[in-house]
């Protein structure tokens, strides 16, 4: 006996996916107007840290207009050659993201290698610092609200692209510690941060990149055990095993098999296992489709 049940409505659906292509586009905004004033600023006054904290703003814009695209295909229903939807797309286009960190990544170490060999030379103006206070205070606003709203929608391109604008702020505080540098007539220290910064954002990549194998490849979202709790909380159910659960963070399904006396009726049988996977729904967050396999106890124990 099987049964299976998706607690969200397509409208409940279709409006978190709305909010978070809200937050996208508020946070491509400000890492525009972050990027700009870094680069112009950063060109201006010679700070190759700077410029590469620069360019690493701007691919923060790129990775939100990847994760627009991606949700925008996520979002399209389940149709006979997707049976379980296109959510998985959420986790490629948090690949993509990582992608243009490491293109970042290689283009400041590229930069650092040829400067090193030539005159480097960073004019650390009063504005040059007021440019990165103000720009460090804009994505430190972002990285929160960002990181609060994924979180919250369970969203695991807000979540990425957070890391992504999170890695910014160490790194706008390492040119900083290299624009002092610069005042003392030690700009090297301007080459050694941009290489710093470069380790930075590779470690993010790195980390994003992590966590969309582990949807793409199927890993385990839930622990077994406490799913098992929950089941056998249900008056009647007498065991569970083969518990096995994947998805994204806020699209998780489930499968299990409950054993029942063999004494119950089919009906009674299958209002148990109904139960059960409420139960696992209303506890689970994230969980948005569970399948349940009633048994007679006693049979199939491995």
């Amino acid at each position: 006996m099987e049964q299976s049940s998706r607690p969200r409505t397509a409208n409940a659906v279709a409006d978190r996916d709305r909010q978070v292509g809200r937050v996208l586009w508020i946070v491509l905004g400000l890492n525009l107007l972050v990027a700009v004033l870094k680069l112009v600023f950063g060109l201006l006054s010679g700070a190759l840290s700077m410029v590469a904290d620069g360019f690493h703003s701007a691919l923060d814009g790129t990775s939100n207009v990847v994760g627009l695209v991606g949700m925008r295909v996520a979002q399209k229903a389940p149709d006979e050659d997707h049976p379980y939807g296109h959510r998985k797309f959420e986790a490629l286009a948090a690949l993509g993201i990582s992608l243009f960190l490491f293109v970042s990544c290689w283009e400041i170490v590229t930069q650092v290698i040829d400067r090193f060999h030539g005159a480097h030379h960073v004019d650390a103006r009063p504005v040059t610092f007021g440019v990165m206070i103000f720009t460090m205070a804009v994505n430190v606003i972002v990285t929160r609200y960002e990181r609060a709203r994924g979180r919250k929608l369970r969203s695991m391109i807000l979540i990425a692209d957070s890391k992504h604008t999170q890695s910014d702020i160490f790194a706008s505080f390492g040119v900083l510690i290299s624009l002092v540098a610069a005042l003392f007539n030690f700009s090297v220290l301007d080459l050694v941060v941009a290489v710093g910064i470069a380790g930075f954002i590779a470690w993010s990549g790195y980390t994003i990149v992590s966590e969309a194998f582990s949807v793409l490849s199927d890993s385990q979202r839930l622990d077994p055990d406490e799913v098992s709790r929950i089941a056998l909380g249900v008056q009647g159910v007498t065991g569970a095993h083969r518990i096995r659960s994947r998805g994204l963070p806020d699209d998780i399904h489930v499968d299990l098999h409950l054993h029942v006396s063999p004494d119950l009726s089919v009906a009674r049988a299958h209002e148990l296992g109904h139960e059960a996977s409420e139960r696992i729904k209303r506890e689970m967050a994230g969980v948005t489709d569970v399948v349940v396999h009633v048994e007679p106890e006693g049979e199939h124990e491995d």
